[in-house]
C-alpha cells in the first residue's frame, strides 16, 4: 500500500471591508479595509521569559507614515525593542510612546511601540512589510486584546510626518489568534541535553521560520549545534542572515554555515560562555513552507566539551521519528468555528482501500474520543471532498484528528489540529471560507425557523435565492452552480428573528 504525507492547513481568519470611520472589528487574525490588510501571525515563546509577536501590514493606498502596536500602560517592548521588520533601515522604532509625547512626535492614542517610516521609504501600492517585537510574559498576559493603528501620509503634505491622514485602527484578540501551545509537551529529554520545538511562524513569502530550543545539561560549554532537515532545499537559511553570518541570541553568539546539498546548518560557537549546566538557547532556521508541511522533522546535534548528543524531533508528533503517513493522499484539512458547531473539511487526491474516516475530538490534545464518522471513497484517483460538523462542541479550544480505517480494519491516525470556538453571544450566520478561493462556499445558520437565503451582487441584483427549513443549519453552495464571476457579494438571511447580512468575496 502506497503511503503519503498528510498536509494540514488550519485556517482562522475573519475578513471585512470598511471605511476608517466604521466600527472597529475585533478578534479577526486578518482584517481588511480599503487601504490596509492587517494580519496577526501569533506569539511564540522565545528565550528567557519573552513572547515574540509577529504582524504583517499591506498598504494599498498612499504611503505609510507609521504603524503602532499597543503595549500595557507604562510598559515598553522587551529588549531588543525591534526584533525584526521587513525593511530594517526604513523605519525609526520608538518604544513606549503615546499622544503625550512632544509636538515633534507622531501621535498614538495609546501606549505603543511605533515603526515610523523614514522620509526616503514608501510602503504603498499593495506592498507588505512584517513587524515583530518581544513582550515579557507578564505584559503579554496583561493584553487579552491589542490595538494596532496605521496612518498614511497626506498626499498634499507628503514628507511632513506631523501632518498625516488615512488612519485605521483595529483590535486583535491575542488569545484567539495565537497558535495553540502545550508548553513542555514537545520535548525530547536525554541525559546530556533536551531538544524542544519552540514554535513556527509562516512568513507569508513561501517560507516558515522554525524555532528549536536546545538545553545543554553537561558542565562543558556548547561549542557547536548542527540542525539537519530531511529534504534537500536550496532555500534553507537562518533567520535574519546569510550563509557565514553571525547569529546572536540573548546571551550567545555563533557563526553560521549552511550546506544546502547536505540539508545542514552549523552554528559554530563564537561566544558561548555559560551555555552549560541546563542553560538553553533557541535557534531560528528558515525552511520552505511546503517542505515544512511535508517533513516537519529535524535532526539536531549539540557538541559540548567533545561530547556529541543527537536526536530527531518531529515538531508535529513531538516524537523522535517522522510521522507515519496515512494510506490516502490528503491535500487539506481545515477547521472553523461556526454558529452551528465546528466545521471540519478535508480533501483527498487519491485513496486505496479506504473504508472510512472516524473524527476524534479531545479537550487536552492527549485523550481522544470519536464524535463522528464519514464514509471513504474506497479506491479513488480523483479529488474527493469530505466535511463533518461537530455540533456538540462547546465553547473553548478543541483538538481534532482523523482515524483513517482500511477495509481490513487497519488504521492510521493523522496529526492533530486545534480549533477555538468562542462562546456565541447570539444566533448568527457564518459564511466561510471568506474570501472564497475554491469552488465551495458554506453558510451556517441559526436554524429553528423557516428562512430565506439570498445572495446579491454589489449592484443589488439577486443571483441566488433558497428557502431553508428550520432544521437546516448549514448550506453548501458551489460557485460553478451559482454561475457568478469573482467579486464582492452580499449574503442575506431572513428568518423569524430578523435579517442578517454578511459580505462575501469570491476570488
Amino acid at each position: 500500500m502506497k503511503r503519503y504525507i498528510l498536509l494540514f492547513t488550519l485556517i482562522f481568519f475573519t475578513t471585512g471591508w470598511a471605511w476608517a470611520q466604521r466600527p472597529v472589528p475585533t478578534g479577526g487574525c486578518t482584517q481588511e479595509f480599503d487601504c490596509y490588510r492587517f494580519t496577526y501571525h501569533g506569539a511564540t515563546a522565545v528565550e528567557g521569559d519573552l513572547m515574540q509577536l509577529k504582524f504583517s501590514l499591506q498598504v494599498r493606498c498612499d504611503e505609510l507614515a507609521y504603524v503602532a502596536f499597543e503595549l500595557p500602560e507604562g510598559a515598553r517592548a522587551a529588549s531588543p525593542a525591534s526584533v525584526y521588520h521587513g525593511n530594517a533601515p526604513a523605519y525609526r522604532v520608538r518604544n513606549g510612546v503615546s499622544s503625550e509625547q512632544g509636538p515633534n512626535e507622531v501621535e498614538t492614542p495609546f501606549n505603543a511601540i511605533q515603526f515610523n517610516a523614514k522620509s526616503n521609504y514608501a510602503l504603498s501600492g499593495g506592498q507588505v512589510d512584517t513587524f515583530a517585537f518581544n513582550l515579557t510574559q507578564a505584559d503579554f498576559q496583561a493584553l487579552s486584546t491589542m490595538r494596532v493603528r496605521a496612518t498614511l501620509r497626506s498626499e498634499a503634505l507628503k514628507g511632513n510626518e506631523n501632518n498625516i491622514s488615512g488612519s485605521q485602527q483595529v483590535v486583535f484578540d491575542l488569545n484567539a489568534c495565537s497558535p495553540p501551545t502545550n508548553p513542555g509537551a514537545c520535548v525530547i529529554q536525554l541525559e546530556e541535553a533536551s531538544f524542544a520545538f519552540a514554535g513556527a511562524t509562516d512568513n507569508g513569502d513561501g517560507t516558515t521560520t522554525v524555532r528549536l530550543r536546545i538545553a545543554n545539561k553537561l558542565p562543558a560549554d556548547v561549542s557547536s549545534v548542527m540542525i539537519e532537515t530531511m529534504e534537500t532545499t536550496a532555500d534553507l537559511g537562518v533567520a535574519g542572515m546569510n550563509n557565514g553570518g553571525v547569529y546572536k541570541t540573548a546571551d550567545f553568539q555563533y557563526k553560521t554555515t549552511i550546506d544546502q546539498e547536505a540539508n545542514l546548518i552549523v552554528f559554530q560557537g563564537q561566544q558561548t560562555n555559560g551555555y552549560a549546566n541546563g542553560t538553553a538557547d533557541v535557534f531560528a532556521i528558515i525552511v520552505p513552507t511546503d517542505l515544512y508541511e511535508l517533513s516537519p522533522y529535524f535532526q539536531m546535534t549539540v557538541n559540548a566539551g567533545g561530547t556529541l548528543t543527537n536526536t530527531g524531533l518531529n515538531t508535529i508528533s513531538c516524537e523522535d521519528e517522522p510521522i507515519t503517513p496515512l494510506p490516502v493522499e490528503l491535500v487539506s484539512f481545515e477547521g472553523k468555528a461556526t454558529a452551528s458547531g465546528i466545521a471540519l473539511t478535508w480533501t483527498t487526491a487519491s485513496e486505496e482501500n479506504n473504508d472510512r474516516f472516524e473524527v476524534e475530538r479531545s479537550k487536552d490534545g492527549n485523550s481522544f474520543s470519536a464524535v463522528g464518522e464519514v464514509q471513504g471513497a474506497g479506491n479513488s484517483s480523483v479529488t474527493q471532498r469530505y466535511s463533518f460538523t461537530d455540533a456538540s462542541a462547546d465553547a473553548g479550544q478543541h483538538y481534532y484528528r482523523l482515524k483513517q480505517v482500511d477495509y481490513d480494519g487497519q488504521f492510521e491516525y493523522s496529526k492533530v489540529i486545534a480549533v477555538e470556538r468562542a462562546a456565541l453571544a447570539g444566533a448568527s450566520m457564518e459564511v466561510y471560507p471568506n474570501p472564497a478561493t475554491s469552488n465551495y462556499i458554506r453558510v451556517a445558520t441559526p436554524g429553528g425557523s423557516d428562512a430565506i437565503l439570498q445572495i446579491m451582487d454589489r449592484n443589488g441584483r439577486t443571483v441566488h435565492t433558497q428557502r431553508l427549513a428550520p432544521e437546516e443549519r448549514e448550506v453548501q453552495l458551489t460557485v460553478s452552480d451559482l454561475n457568478i464571476p469573482k467579486g464582492l457579494y452580499y449574503v442575506h438571511l431572513q428568518n423569524a428573528s430578523g435579517k442578517q447580512t454578511q459580505k462575501l468575496i469570491i476570488q
